[in-house]
């Protein structure tokens, strides 16, 4: 019911591939609630919710009379597990399931989303999905025509000229840089010996 959901709100919960989530508002129909995983469940996922109902122990009482003696020094009480333990020299039982272990997930791979075209024409273009596969960022230029990953264009006379400058000059520019690193290299080793 939804006063039941209301009472787990805040709480955690966890599915059986171990993605761990909270319990966020109940909804309007009865019994349904919002959470919040760190993960995407599937459908199939099981989900846990680990609750604890409070349970009244019995009291009991249980009087101790030896003290009333004159002699109170003399009295001892029930000796715990641990010192008992300790006297005998008995190791602590460990438990092979209590004992902490690394958690390993699997990397879990997920179908890609698919939007149905008559979904997508409705939708605005922000909301659009851009999965459009990357163009080849660099256009070859082979005998006078740039061939781009798309389209080819064939350059005019002209074109082709400005085309072969702007190559010649970026080149001219990296062999500048590459002395210039060299150079650079070469005085910083100078340094390095004279140190």
């Amino acid at each position: 019911t939804s006063l039941e959901v209301a009472r787990f709100e805040g709480a955690s919960i966890r599915s059986v591939s171990g993605i761990r989530g909270q319990i966020k508002k109940a909804l309007k129909r009865e019994g349904c609630f919002r959470a919040g995983f760190e993960d995407k469940i599937l459908m199939s996922d099981i989900v846990f919710l680990r609750s604890w109902v409070p349970v009244e122990t019995i009291k009991y009482f249980n009087p101790v009379t030896s003290l009333l003696l004159s002699e109170k020094g003399d009295w001892r009480g029930m000796r715990t597990v641990a010192q008992l333990r300790r006297e005998r020299e008995i190791p602590i039982p460990v438990n092979a399931d209590s004992v902490y272990r690394p958690i390993t997930r699997e990397v879990r791979r997920f179908n890609p989303l698919k939007i149905p075209k008559t979904l997508q024409a409705k939708l605005p273009y922000a909301t659009k999905p851009k999965l459009m596969p990357p163009r080849a960022k660099r256009a070859k230029k082979e005998a006078g025509v740039l061939v781009d990953a798309a389209k080819a264009v064939i350059l005019e006379p002209h074109e082709k000229k400005v085309v072969t400058l702007i190559h010649q000059i970026s080149t001219i520019k990296n062999e500048k840089l590459k002395k210039k690193k060299e150079q650079m290299r070469a005085r910083h080793q100078e340094l390095a010996k004279k140190k």
